[in-house]
C-alpha cells in the first residue's frame, strides 16, 4: 500500500477450465450422454451476456492470505448492477465498512464511506475495456468482474486447462451442475443452476500461495430484467468526502514488495 490513503475496492480472483474429452462407448452398451463441462460454462456465460440490464447479490468469503493489507479473513455482502455495454455499480459491505464502485462509461469512481475518501479517474469504454484498463493501470478489478463482462466466456476460455463435470448437486435449495476446473495458478469449483444456467456458487483454491487459501462466493437474487436509468450509475461524492489519487499499479506492486521483504 502507498503512504497516502487509497481507496481500493477489489475482488480479484482467477480460475480455469478446458474442453471435455469424448470417450468411446463400449460395444453393445447403452448410449451414454457425453457431457462437455465447457459447454455448460459457455451456456452460463451466454445467459449473463444476453441480459442487457441485470442485478444480483453475492456473499464473498476470503481467507486471510487473500485480504490485502490484513491477516484476518473477510466476509462481504456485495450488490452488483450492470447496464450493458458500459455501466456497472457495486456496493460491498464488510468489517472494513461500506465501499462503492461506479463505472458510467466515461469515469470510474471508488468511495470508502467509513474513511470518507473517494477517487475518480477518466476511464471510458465498454465494461470489458474498463476492467482491462483498471487492471493494467491500477492493478485491481471491480467486484466479481468476471461475471459482469459483456463477453464472460472470452475471459474464461483463455485460462482453460482442465475440467470435469461432477454431476448434480443442490446449492441453497437450487439444483446445480457442479463443475471442477483446473488452472495454472488456481483450481476452482463452480455450481451452475440446471434450469436458468446462472452461477450459484464459486470456490477458487489458489495453488501458488502457502496453505492454498480459498475464495468462496454464493450468488443470490438474480434479476436479468432490471430497469435502471443512466443516473443510477453516476457518482456524486458525498458532502465532506475528501478526493484522493488512485495509486498506479507500479506503486502498489512496489509497496507489496516492500511489505513482503519486511516480513
Amino acid at each position: 500500500m502507498t503512504q497516502r490513503p487509497t481507496v481500493v475496492l477489489t475482488a480479484v480472483f482467477m480460475f480455469a477450465m478446458c474442453w471435455g474429452c469424448d470417450r468411446a462407448s463400449a460395444p453393445q452398451s447403452a448410449v451414454v450422454e457425453i457431457v462437455d463441462p465447457a459447454q455448460k460454462l459457455r451456456q452460463m456465460s451466454e445467459t449473463l451476456a444476453h441480459a442487457r440490464q441485470l442485478t444480483f447479490k453475492a456473499r464473498r468469503q476470503l481467507d486471510a492470505a487473500l485480504v490485502a493489507g490484513s491477516d484476518i479473513a473477510e466476509t462481504a455482502e456485495i450488490e452488483v448492477t450492470v447496464s450493458r455495454p458500459r455501466m456497472v455499480r457495486a456496493t460491498s459491505l464488510s468489517n472494513a465498512g461500506v465501499r462503492r464502485f461506479y463505472a458510467d462509461g466515461q469515469n470510474v469512481s471508488l468511495l470508502d464511506e467509513r474513511m470518507q475518501l473517494y477517487a475518480t479517474v477518466p476511464l471510458s469504454g465498454t465494461i470489458d475495456e474498463m476492467v482491462e484498463k483498471l487492471d493494467e493501470q491500477f492493478g485491481f478489478t471491480p467486484p466479481l468482474a468476471e461475471f459482469v463482462l459483456n463477453d464472460p466466456y472470452q475471459k474464461f476460455k483463455t485460462q482453460i486447462q482442465g475440467s470435469v463435470d461432477k454431476g448434480k448437486e443442490t446449492v441453497n435449495d437450487v439444483e446445480c451442475d457442479h463443475l471442477t476446473l483446473t488452472g495454472e495458478i488456481a483450481d476452482a469449483d463452480v455450481w451452475i443452476a440446471s434450469t436458468d444456467h446462472l452461477p450459484r456458487r464459486f470456490v477458487a483454491t489458489f495453488k501458488d500461495r502457502e496453505g492454498r487459501p480459498q475464495l468462496k462466493i454464493d450468488f443470490f437474487e438474480w434479476n436479468l430484467a432490471a430497469t435502471l436509468g443512466e443516473s443510477f450509475f453516476a457518482f456524486d461524492p458525498p458532502k465532506g468526502a475528501e478526493r484522493i489519487s488512485m495509486a498506479p499499479a507500479e506503486d502498489v506492486k512496489a509497496d507489496e514488495a516492500k511489505g513482503g521483504a519486511s516480513k
